[in-house]
């Protein structure tokens, strides 16, 4: 018989695991700007120079101005789905 990782992996309760062994993840600064995926990729465009693939079009919502002539409730999705996080 062969071992098998199944055989090989024990999972253990957590009171188990010594505290210090167990990684804490790092909690998130709210006063770092993180840039915007459109930052982002406007900036990899601005690189990249011609080489920038010619099929990928960026496009930022200006204004809320936009999305003034929809329904309410289309407007609301559409927001919802335009906006990052």
């Amino acid at each position: 018989m062969h071992p098998t990782l199944a055989r090989l992996v024990r999972v253990l309760p957590r009171s188990q695991v010594d505290p210090a062994l167990r990684p804490v993840p790092a909690p998130a600064r709210s006063d770092i700007h993180r840039p915007s995926l459109i930052e982002v990729l406007q900036k990899r465009q601005e690189e990249a120079g011609a080489d920038y693939p010619s099929n990928i079009r960026i496009e930022s919502l200006e204004a809320k101005t936009a999305l003034r002539g929809l329904p309410r409730d289309a407007r609301k999705k559409l927001a919802e789905m335009l906006k990052e996080h």
